[in-house]
């Protein structure tokens, strides 16, 4: 897998980043190898990309969280054992179908015609057998940077998709340097692709703490009883706080500006709310900086940046965020501590929480995030039923 993609979080493990003495604390080491990891990622690929109609599995990223936060071969075992039984099993293209998709992969490598055939199969969860085989197909023959670059600025027109799950898991898949799993991703985004519709442009143009204001404010006006994040994200992107609020945030000049400023809120909504949906945002947010390195440089950023502020309005709102403005005073663990805490958790969300909120705080200490990774803890299996 390219080294690009872990540059800055493989650095930062090497150089021991959230150290002794820094706000972070010490971190911890993996116990388990990369062969573990890829041996456990293997027996994952059995498994399809969603189980009871429309939950995402979470195995693989799971396995890819737990193994960095140091779960050696045990737990990492019972954590697979413990999702196996809720899964389906994957269903792969065969035949003509999967002929059909390593044409498209030889035509996109090629540079024949414009390589968009898998466009045709975006948003359609029943494709995946087919995106599957043509992502499996293009990893064959490209190395994985070729393939983010060439899929990413369409993928993140969708930053939301399936719950965030798509973005997620695809970078988890290229930290864990894992072909097969990548594919899988990939193939898993593009399948539960969607578009949330634009609002209406003018207003004022808010700061994001202004605009988080009003969102702290307004929100609890509208409230859906559908089952799912991604359903009450549709409803939520109907709604005239969606409309007021989803071009309302200042314009800056790089996506990656936009997700630190995003960050910046969601981990302070977090705090105050412990909300299973804002999770989400930050797990969301981590994987956004795990693959900017390989948006192609050219890439127009601005109807990213348009997706990324339309996502988290329609997230927050789909969160049913309850404010708390008296936060439980608390005074945070060591990462180390925290990390143990986490893989002693059955639930695959608080884990990769957790591991989220390590990550950036090596790449950015902040005194909030063990304070955040603290608030996951308490809930626990809770987080699940919130959903």
């Amino acid at each position: 897998m390219d080294e690009v993609l872990n540059q800055t979080h493989m650095s930062q493990r090497r150089s021991g980043g959230g150290g002794e003495g820094r706000p972070g604390g010490e971190a911890a080491g993996r116990t388990g190898s990369l062969a573990l990891l890829h041996q456990l990622l293997d027996e994952a690929q059995a498994f399809g990309p969603a189980f009871d109609g429309a939950m995402s599995n979470h195995l693989p990223m799971a396995l890819h969280a737990a193994w960095d936060l140091g779960a050696d071969a045990e737990r990492l075992q019972r954590l697979l054992d413990g999702e196996r039984c809720k899964l389906t099993v994957a269903v792969p293209a065969e035949g003509a179908l999967a002929a059909d998709a390593r044409r498209a992969a030889d035509r996109l490598q090629a540079g024949l015609g414009r390589g968009d055939d898998w466009l045709a199969h975006r948003g359609q969860p029943f494709a995946y057998p087919w995106l599957h085989a043509y992502f499996t197909a293009l990893l064959a023959r490209m190395t994985p940077r070729a393939v983010l670059a060439a899929h990413l600025p369409e993928l993140l027109a969708s930053p939301h998709a399936f719950a965030f799950h798509g973005l997620i898991r695809v970078a988890h898949a290229a930290e864990g340097a894992h072909t097969a799993e990548l594919a899988a991703a990939l193939a898993t985004w593009t399948a539960w692709w969607e578009l949330l519709p634009a609002g209406p442009h003018g207003g004022e143009p808010l700061t994001p703490a202004a605009w988080a204001e009003t969102l702290r404010a307004q929100a609890p006006r509208w409230r859906s009883e559908l089952p799912m994040i991604l359903f009450r994200m549709r409803s939520a992107a109907g709604t005239p706080l969606y409309a007021a609020l989803a071009e309302r945030l200042a314009p800056v000049a790089s996506l990656a500006e936009r997700r630190e400023q995003l960050l910046g809120v969601a981990r302070e909504a977090y705090l105050h709310s412990r909300n299973f949906t804002v999770l989400h945002l930050i797990t969301g947010l981590r994987a956004l900086r795990v693959l900017l390195p390989a948006l192609p440089p050219d890439t127009d950023p601005r109807p990213l940046i348009a997706a990324l502020d339309r996502a988290a309005v329609a997230g927050w709102l789909a969160g049913r965020v309850q404010w708390q403005d008296e936060v439980p005073p608390s005074a945070p663990s060591a990462w180390p501590a925290l990390h143990r805490a986490a893989l002693a958790q059955a639930d695959e969300h608080v884990i990769k929480g957790v591991h989220a909120c390590w990550q950036e705080d090596l790449r950015a200490p902040h005194p909030y995030w063990r304070r955040v990774a603290a608030r996951m803890l308490e809930g626990g299996r809770e987080l699940a039923r919130r959903a």
